[in-house]
């Protein structure tokens, strides 16, 4: 008889140990699934993490080419700043040529090409343009701008002149009066010369031009741009 409580005793114990064993296993995978948890949102928040430096490594890897570029810019702007001041220093100081010379009167037709002389002189800054010859002579070698204008009234007729660098034609304009009335052709170029060459401007065989004191119809006219 003293048995049987011994039993019952050993299987309610068995039994307290089997409840208190599950309950501990489940409140450790409760741990276990909220250690998992935790671990997964810190390896989503170490990726976001690498994300934003390499984002952040990319701005500042721009910000470095822009710096460089912006650097490299003003390297330039100042060169062509330098280059600027020692052209302008060279103008400064290298020599002033100008001219501007009329026709006064009619001039042509003559049987054969001829230089025309221009001897209204209303600039000759260098006095490089010869009233005498016609003749402009660069005085020194570089870059001139050269234009001029003709003008002629008679009906029927040819007008217009030529540019010559030398004894080579540059320029050939010319026009037909369809009516009587004023015609005028002009043109105008840039020529690199060396010093000693000749610019002129010669009327073509049976050409005419006209023009009458102060209304400057026929205009010649050139200046230096630069020395070289």
């Amino acid at each position: 008889m003293k048995r049987a409580p011994v039993l019952l005793l050993t299987l309610c114990l068995s039994g307290a140990l089997v409840r208190a064993e599950t309950a501990s296993e489940s409140d450790i995978r409760a741990e276990l699934g909220a250690l998992r948890a935790t671990v997964e949102e810190l390896r989503l928040m170490e990726s976001r993490l690498a994300a934003s430096e390499n984002k952040v490594q990319a701005q500042e890897n721009s910000a470095e080419d822009l710096r460089a570029e912006l650097i490299a810019t003003k390297m330039e702007l100042r060169h062509f700043k330098e280059r600027a001041e020692e052209m302008e220093k060279k103008m400064a100081g290298g020599p002033k040529v100008a001219f501007s010379v009329a026709l006064t009167g009619t001039v042509g037709t003559f049987n054969a090409e001829t230089t025309l002389i221009y001897p209204q002189v209303i600039t000759n800054i260098g006095n490089a343009y010869n009233v005498y010859t016609g003749f402009f002579t660069a005085p020194v070698s570089g870059v001139y701008f050269f234009r001029f204008n003709t003008m002629d009234g008679r009906k029927g007729y040819h007008m217009g002149a030529a540019l010559h660098k030398n004894n080579q034609r540059v320029l050939l304009n010319i026009a037909w009066n369809h009516q009587d009335d004023h015609e005028h052709v002009s043109n105008g170029v840039v020529l690199e010369l060396s010093q000693g060459d000749v610019v002129h401007m010669r009327l073509p065989a049976w050409y005419r031009v006209t023009d009458w004191v102060g209304h400057h119809y026929n205009i010649f006219s050139g200046f230096l741009l630069f020395a070289m």
